[in-house]
């Protein structure tokens, strides 16, 4: 291992999530299970020891007929392409939990889930579907997402829900003050600086006072992630930069700009290097790439009366870190 990754493991050791035996932790799970516990309650399904709500879920989705599927409620197919999709353990359409997480970090923060519901970024609606099967009486839920087919899917599958295209910049299709409640998993975790603040700036707008904001990025658990495991392992010559790059010299420059900025980011070479980017009309990459933030630069980032209320390290998709804030 490079000189370079000990001293940032050494350095960052506190915002990195180890287990019980001191290792390097790949996993989070869900504390609750807020979610699918209470679809399972409904559809009366009690609970096995030893096994998670949304795997268990997820397993009997699986193991049910499309009719016992429709009959329950979760009937929907994996959209097919161009809608965006990114498969998850399991060979179903719903994230239950992602879903889950995200549920479990507002009500950590002391979140009520209720009123308006903006999922930034929903894609093709995977946790909007959740949230309306769990929460539907008790959430006015919304969408956007700059893939056109992919929010025409949502609108036709989701009853219930509205969902609207957004473009690469501000402003979404909403009023000020509109949203008790927004998620964004995994889109900070791709802008650039004057991105992520515009963006930010635009979910102050949009978001009422005493509103809730939770969104995740790439930190210190996340690099830890690619150093130790190699997870991810994208093709990191496809971002700018470098003429080349290689997972060694892309993690090394990352590491050292890190260290000594609390930010780093590279776009993509192309708009066809990235899947999300493909499906956009118009798309421009300039803006959109590989993203990581420290705590201390993301204070910076975000408008004076946003405040951060609570961060978990390394908690969705094993590596992000979750942070929920407030407008005051």
């Amino acid at each position: 291992m490079f000189p370079e990754f000990q001293s940032f493991l050494a350095n960052r050791r506190q915002e990195i999530a180890h287990n019980e035996q001191g290792e390097f932790r790949e996993t989070s799970e869900p504390d609750t299970s807020l979610a699918s516990a209470k679809i399972m309650e409904q559809l009366g399904i009690a609970r096995q020891p030893g096994i998670t709500a949304h795997d268990q879920l997820s397993k009997w989705l699986l193991a049910a007929s499309q009719a016992e599927r429709e009959e329950a409620g979760l009937g929907l197919p994996i959209p097919a392409s161009p809608v965006h999709f990114i498969p998850g353990q399991y060979n179903i359409y719903y994230d239950f939990k992602n879903t889950d997480i995200a549920l479990d970090e507002l009500q950590k923060a002391g979140v009520d889930i209720k009123g308006t519901l903006l999922d930034f970024g929903c894609s093709s609606g995977r946790n909007l579907a959740v949230l309306q099967k769990a929460f539907g009486e008790q959430l006015e839920l919304f969408g956007v997402d700059p893939a056109t087919a992919s929010i025409e899917w949502v609108n036709k599958h989701i009853p219930g829900v509205v969902a609207k295209v957004s473009q690469q910049e501000p402003p979404l299709p909403f009023d000020d003050g509109m949203f008790d409640l927004i998620i964004a998993k995994s889109i900070w975790t791709h802008f650039s600086e004057a991105a992520g603040k515009r963006w930010f700036s635009e979910m102050r707008r949009v978001m009422k006072k005493g509103g809730h904001f939770l969104f995740s990025v790439h930190g210190p658990h996340d690099i830890a992630s690619r150093i130790i495991k190699d997870v991810p392992l994208p093709k990191y010559e496809r971002f700018a930069g470098h003429e080349k790059w290689t997972r060694d010299t892309f993690l090394l420059d990352l590491v050292k700009t890190y260290e000594r900025d609390g930010f780093y980011f590279q776009p993509f070479k192309q708009v066809g290097n990235q899947g999300d980017l493909r499906l956009i009309e118009d798309a421009v990459t300039d803006d959109w790439g590989l993203t990581f933030i420290s705590p201390e630069y993301l204070r910076s980032m975000l408008p004076d009366d946003i405040s951060i209320i609570q961060r978990s390290i390394g908690r969705t998709g094993n590596r992000h870190d979750v942070y929920v804030v407030r407008r005051d």
